[in-house]
Parts: structure tokens; C-alpha cells; sequence
């Protein structure tokens, strides 16, 4: 038992190597995410409820009553107006103006939730705190009338509309015949998996930009401020609004078994909403780009996904993205590859005398330690240089990863049998080769130890277990890179260093 412990010694200490930095980069984000709080990050939601001067009149704005649990439930919307709105289609019901539908035509998506539905709160309701003209606002008979890039929702008793108008893949809200201030009901997030990403609200306040929790919620809270955004956000999607406001409502409501967050907006002048995909070529023209939510290691995911996609942008396919980030990155690494080879090469060649180093000091492991450091010093080897590469390329593993998880473009892009890069590949075949390449890949490098190139082959059927259920744009990435190294570790034994690793064919070759 003691002599196979010793056999097994130092590659032990690599493998231990190897898992604590792994480590050492969950305590770090944990750290940083505890400690220095970056403004991206979940927060409590009392240390966001300032308290600033207001206005007379806003003090006078009562928080609304939803009217939930009255007659709200019992409601039926058969008169229904369908109208095409840019990039937006919307079902409007003649009765209360109500959005029943809001969809975005590029993914075919759905902006209002199921929750909405089922406690039939739609977006863009009106409450002024009087509840008489709060129910003639929201239940009254309306007159649809679509205009060219504007829809009008025209009261059939009141002097009142709605003026929804389109500028810029955001939709215009232009309350006439009321005087404001009054709440406008925002909604709740839209249906959508969450995978590892945040869901609920999120608001900009005092020059911070906040996502909130949903479990740190109370019944109703009330935000004060300088709010220049609010809105309530899934993985993929938003519902929310840009501009000044200086109140905005935070409901929590329990909707089946699951609570829910509900945003409403202080109406003091026409608002510019968007309830949409995080598509980043719109929100780059709306100034609302941090709406994707990039994560602690927002200082390498940005510029990755700037990178990626105006690859995408001049390409049109994020697959040719993909791919040329991973060729620009093992050009990066070739170098490190390199001297990696060479020292497993070394390695190699050292195997005979480290076999005579562990039987001649089989009873003292310090000294054989020490007498292999020594023996790795004379002959160039650098026991760390094999894992330099591995190491190198995990912030830019993780950094990617968060990449194709939050890419709402990855929805509709597909690769030969998988129809959405942002889901997993259904068949498992993209996994299935990635595992393969990976088996390969550790055939075709040097490894003098036996016990590590079966350490290898066990952690290639692991990562196959692992990536199976990953995103598969990077499952492909992981793939590509696995070739692209075999590619590499035949360009440099069989080519660079062919003489030095048979170099008996140079004098073969010679004497012929």
C-alpha cells in the first residue's frame, strides 16, 4: 500500500493542485459577491427603500388595490383586437383595453405570463388610488384604433386614452384625459427557464442597478428615488420601462404555489417601455444593455459577447462565432501547448531513472522528493506546465459558458440536428462526440505514468456525463477545442519536434 502511494505521490499533488484552484475561483466570486457587492448583484431589498424629499403631490398618490380576489377573476375578454405594432403583436380585448397577448414576432414569444393570466392583471392597467374610476378605467368598453406606427385604446364613456406608440423597438405610453401622477401596472416577469439566471425584478436607483429577489419581498414595496429603469426580467426576456420616475411599487403575490413579483410605475409623464427579448442589437440602440445580466465576471463575459457577436453580426450564424473563438484561443495557447509537450516529453524520457529514484529511496518519500525536484531541474521538466494550459482557459470556460446562457439569439440558431444552441442537443450526440474527442485527445499525448493516462480517460467519460445537459453552443465550443488540440499535439510531435522525438530516423536517414 505504502509503495503505491509513493508511486502515485506526485501526481496526486497535481491533481490536488488542479481541484484547489477550482476552488480558489468559487471562494472568489462568492468573496466578491459577499463582500464588495457589485451592483449587479442581489441585495436587500430595505437598503433600497431610500428615503429622499417628495413632492406635495406625490405624497398625496395612494399605493393602489389591485382589486384581487374580487370580481378581477371572474372576468371574460371574448371581444379581442388583433394589431401589429413593429416588432410587436398585440391581442387587445375591447373590454377594459386589456393586452391579452403581447408577442415578440422575431422569437414568437409570448411577453405576458402565465400568472397574469390566471389572476387576469394585464399590462398597462391604470390605478389612481380611487377605486370607483379605477374599475371604469380598467373594465370599461374601449374602442380599438390602429393608426400607422400607433394604436389608440379610446374609452367609450370616458374622456380618456391610452396612446401606445412606436419608436425604436420600444412602445410609447401617452395617458390622455387624466391628470397624472397615477400607477401604471407594469407586470410580472414572463415565462421563461431560469437555468442558473435571475428572475424577478430589477430597477436602476441612485446609479445603481439592482436585481432583486423575489423571496426578500414584502407584501408591497415602495422604491424612492432617482429611477431611471424598472421592470421585471426573466433569462431571455424583459417588461419594464426607461425614463425618470421617482416611485416605483414592488408587489409580491402568491399566484398557485409559487410567489411572484409585480411592478407598477408612477405616471408623471408619457413613459418609452419595453417588453421584449434582451436582443442585443435593440438594446444597444435603447441604451439598456446592462438589462443582460453578465454575471460577477462581467469584466471578461462583456467583452467575450461583444466579441462574439459582431463576429455574428458580420456572419450571421453565432456556429462561424463559435468557431473562430475557438481557433483565435488555441492560437493564444500554442505556445503554452508547446513547452507543455516538451516537458511531457522530458517526461518521458526521465521515466527510467525516476523508476530507479523511487526503489532507492522507497522507505524516505521526503528525500525522493527531493531528489526528483533535483532530477526535473537538471533536465528542463516543469511539473506544472501541463496543467498552465488547462488552467488558462477556465475563466474563459466559465465566462463563455455564462455567454451562451444569457445569448437570446442562440434561441433561433440552430447546427445541423440541434434547433436551438441555447437548449441542450436533444439526441445527445453532440456530447457523445465531444467525449470521444476528448478520449482521443488523450491517447495522442504523451504520458509516461500508466495510472494518470487512466486518470484521463475516466475524466473524459465524466465530462461527457457533465456536458450532456449544457447548453449546446458549448458543448460544440469544448468540442472544436478538443480537435483543434488534437490538431495541435500532432503539429508539434510529428512536425516541430519529429527529430527530437525519434532521433534515430535523423541518423537512419543519414547513414543511408
Amino acid at each position: 500500500m505504502m509503495e503505491n502511494e509513493k508511486e502515485t505521490l506526485f501526481w496526486k499533488r497535481i491533481l490536488l493542485f488542479s481541484i484547489a484552484v477550482f476552488l480558489l475561483m468559487f471562494v472568489y466570486q462568492y468573496a466578491y459577491i459577499t463582500f464588495f457587492k457589485p451592483s449587479e448583484t442581489k441585495k436587500e431589498v430595505a437598503s433600497q427603500q431610500t428615503k429622499e424629499k417628495k413632492s406635495t403631490t406625490l405624497e398625496k398618490v395612494e399605493i393602489p388595490q389591485l382589486m384581487l380576489g374580487t370580481f378581477r377573476e371572474k372576468q371574460e375578454y371574448d371581444e379581442k383586437v388583433q394589431v401589429d405594432l413593429g416588432i410587436f403583436s398585440l391581442e387587445i380585448s375591447q373590454k377594459g383595453g386589456k393586452i391579452l397577448r403581447l408577442i415578440d414576432k422575431k422569437y414568437g414569444y409570448d411577453l405576458i405570463s402565465s400568472a397574469e393570466r390566471q389572476l387576469k392583471i394585464f399590462p398597462l392597467e391604470i390605478f389612481t388610488g380611487n377605486p370607483d374610476l379605477d374599475t371604469k378605467i380598467n373594465f370599461g368598453e374601449y374602442e380599438v384604433i390602429k393608426e400607422k406606427d400607433h394604436v389608440v385604446l379610446k374609452h367609450k364613456e370616458l374622456n380618456f386614452e391610452k396612446v401606445l406608440k412606436y419608436e425604436n423597438y420600444a412602445i410609447k405610453l401617452e395617458v390622455r384625459g387624466l391628470n397624472p401622477p397615477f400607477w401604471v401596472f407594469v407586470g410580472t416577469y414572463p415565462d421563461d427557464e431560469a437555468f442558473y439566471t435571475h428572475e424577478g425584478p430589477i430597477i436602476h436607483l441612485n446609479g445603481k442597478l439592482d436585481r432583486l429577489d423575489v423571496k426578500d419581498l414584502k407584501g408591497v414595496n415602495e422604491f424612492s428615488g432617482k429611477i431611471t429603469l424598472a421592470g421585471e426580467e426573466s433569462r431571455y426576456f424583459f417588461k419594464g420601462a426607461k425614463g425618470n420616475y421617482e416611485k416605483v411599487l414592488i408587489y409580491k403575490i402568491k399566484v398557485g404555489e409559487n410567489w411572484r413579483s409585480f411592478t407598477a410605475l408612477l405616471y408623471t409623464q408619457p413613459i418609452t417601455l419595453y417588453y421584449g427579448a434582451k436582443d442585443y442589437a435593440r438594446l444597444r440602440v435603447l441604451g439598456l444593455e446592462d438589462l443582460i445580466d453578465w454575471g460577477t465576471l462581467k469584466v471578461i463575459v462583456k467583452p467575450l459577447f461583444i466579441f462574439l457577436y459582431w463576429i455574428y453580426e458580420h456572419t450571421g450564424s453565432w456556429v462561424i462565432s463559435i468557431v473562430v473563438l475557438t481557433l483565435i484561443i488555441r492560437i493564444f495557447m500554442f505556445p503554452l501547448g508547446y513547452k507543455s509537450t516538451v516537458s511531457m516529453l522530458k517526461l518521458q524520457e526521465l521515466a527510467p531513472k525516476l523508476e530507479k529514484l523511487k526503489q532507492k529511496y522507497k522507505d524516505d518519500p521526503v528525500k525522493l522528493q527531493e531528489e526528483m525536484m533535483k532530477l526535473y531541474a537538471e533536465a528542463g521538466f516543469n511539473p506544472f506546465s501541463g496543467c498552465l494550459p488547462i488552467l488558462l482557459q477556465i475563466p474563459i470556460f466559465f465566462a463563455l459558458y455564462k455567454v451562451l446562457i444569457i445569448t437570446v439569439d442562440l434561441k433561433i440558431s440552430s447546427f445541423l440536428w440541434v434547433q436551438s444552441l441555447a437548449d441542450k442537443d436533444p439526441f445527445y450526440i453532440l456530447p457523445i462526440i465531444m467525449g470521444l474527442t476528448m478520449i482521443l485527445q488523450q491517447k495522442l499525448t504523451p504520458s509516461p505514468d500508466p495510472k494518470q493516462a487512466l486518470t484521463g480517460y475516466l475524466m473524459s467519460v465524466i465530462f461527457t456525463l457533465l456536458f450532456i445537459n449544457f447548453p449546446a453552443g458549448l458543448v460544440l465550443y469544448w468540442t472544436l477545442n478538443n480537435v483543434l488540440n488534437i490538431v495541435q499535439n500532432y503539429l508539434i510531435k510529428d512536425v516541430l519536434l519529429k527529430d527530437k522525438i525519434n532521433p534515430s530516423n535523423k541518423t537512419e536517414g543519414r547513414s543511408k
